[in-house]
């Protein structure tokens, strides 16, 4: 879904500019991930208050991703 392409500039600069971009992917599908969880919730609050807490898993899961995807970042610097 997301291509990132890096300029050839910052390519020279990196180590591993393949694993830059995989992390760069990582992080942004991790950000979709949370936010679907945040949207779901908000859904829930009007629906049934009660459960609006079940979806914390998934904002979890997005952050760890997202989190994964930095790490990949800063290794390949």
């Amino acid at each position: 879904m997301f291509e990132f392409k890096l300029r050839p500039e910052m390519r020279k600069q990196l180590k591993d500019p393949d694993r830059f971009v995989k992390g760069q992917e990582m992080v942004h599908w991790g950000i979709i991930i949370a936010m679907a969880g945040v949207v779901m919730s908000g859904i829930l609050i009007f629906q049934d208050p009660e459960k609006s807490t079940n979806t914390v898993w998934l904002m979890i899961l997005g952050l760890l991703v997202s989190g994964v995807g930095e790490f990949h970042k800063y290794r390949s610097k």
